[in-house]
């Protein structure tokens, strides 16, 4: 019984990273340019994180409405769509290849976020 547990352990440990290093937490922040100069004294808010597994994007459950945008080096939009509230996944074509600069707008405020896509 031992054995049997120590070799399970052993292929998670094998196994697992491999799994987990498949996809890539991208660390979101908020970029708001009218906030700036007005005063708030609180401290900038944590950024939260999408997950990518190649072309698939898992947000969390987003309260709001927003445009996801994908910007070359350049700032040029390369891919646009809408992303209703509640959505927790996106699928990018598979088209797109390269270094994007990852955004989700709202009306006067977005999130901002890098992620790289290779296709194989």
């Amino acid at each position: 019984m031992k054995k049997l547990l120590f070799a399970i352990f052993v292929m998670m440990g094998i196994i697992l990273p491999q799994a987990i290093s498949a996809q890539d937490q991208i660390p979101m922040q908020i970029i708001d340019p009218g906030a700036a100069g007005e005063g708030n004294t609180l401290a900038p808010p944590r950024p939260w994180y999408i997950t990518q597994n190649g072309y698939s994007l898992t947000l969390p459950a987003l309260a709001d409405d927003y445009t996801l945008e994908l910007r070359d080096e350049d700032g040029v939009v390369v891919y646009s769509t809408y992303v209703p509230a509640g959505t927790t996944l996106v699928v990018l074509p598979s088209t797109l290849s390269g270094d994007f600069e990852l955004r989700l707008v709202a009306d006067t405020y977005y999130y901002r976020g890098f992620l790289s896509l290779n296709r194989w």
